[in-house]
């Protein structure tokens, strides 16, 4: 009959012979025991203290005792088990299992094995092998976050009989429609039909792709992308009278800036 629980294993060579109980040097069990640990821990910080083991003969095996405590690395065993994606489970356990794969790629001849069934009859057909030949990995679903974006472009409609929308055409020829409420239509007194306009928008971005959805219009911003000449000249002159009695003006700001020259 099968039994639950965990079981681990690590199956190597020490000095040309098989890994043991009696053949097994201390820096390879210290670790084979922490990884083991970490994996039953997880991120719910299982007490330890609570979790019986066995170690078994053989290979170099640790049994884990089914109990409450060891619920969820069980069920997250599974979903590796299912979908060889360490993108659903805890980034504890993920973790766990890259370091695992990471030590066979230095140690080819290395296999650990993972079992959720310790009845040695089953240990095999219900494991995962981590090995040369495994390939666990995050696998990258989209994940879509808050956040707040501008958007330019030109503005081709406005309004709606049921739903207030802004339609506007970016500088890219991509059409979006922002959804709004009617007070921002309504309070608004510019005239915006047909015109560049700079938008602040609410949206989902996807952290992969970096494409936005469900784009609401937050606000219209103050934007006049244009270079006067006037104006700058204007600047330029305020900008030299009020720096009229300096007589070195890089060497003021560095001083500043606390950078001051090294003299030889």
């Amino acid at each position: 009959m099968s039994k639950g629980g965990l079981y681990f294993s690590i199956d190597d060579k020490l000095m040309d012979e098989k890994i043991s109980l009696n053949n097994v040097s201390l820096p390879i069990l210290k670790d084979f025991i922490e990884q083991v640990s970490i994996f039953i821990r997880g991120n719910e910080s299982v007490d330890l203290n609570g979790v019986k083991i066995a170690i078994k003969p053989g290979s170099v095996a640790i049994v884990v005792e089914e109990t409450p405590l060891i619920k969820t690395a069980i069920s997250e065993y599974r979903i590796i088990k299912s979908s060889g994606d360490l993108g659903k489970i805890s980034p504890v356990r993920a973790k766990v299992i890259a370091n695992l794969q990471e030590k066979v790629r230095k140690n080819p001849s290395r296999l650990y094995t993972i079992s959720d069934n310790i009845d040695s009859a089953f240990i095999d057909q219900n494991s995962i092998k981590i090995s040369l030949d495994s390939s666990y990995k995050i696998v990258h679903a989209d994940q879509w976050v808050d956040t707040e974006a501008y958007l330019y472009g030109r503005v081709f409609n406005m309004g709606g009989k049921s739903k207030s929308n802004v339609h506007i055409t970016l500088s890219n020829g991509t059409n979006i429609k922002l959804d709004t409420n009617e007070d921002i239509l309504a309070d608004d007194n510019k005239n915006r039909l047909y015109k560049e306009q700079l938008v602040r928008v609410k949206a989902q971005r996807n952290l992969r792709t970096k494409e936005l959805r469900n784009e609401r219009l937050v606000s219209f911003e103050y934007y006049e992308p244009h270079f006067n000449e006037d104006e700058f000249i204007k600047q330029v002159a305020r900008t030299k009278l009020a720096w009229k009695d300096i007589p070195d003006i890089v060497s003021w700001v560095e001083e500043v800036r606390g950078n001051h020259a090294k003299t030889t």
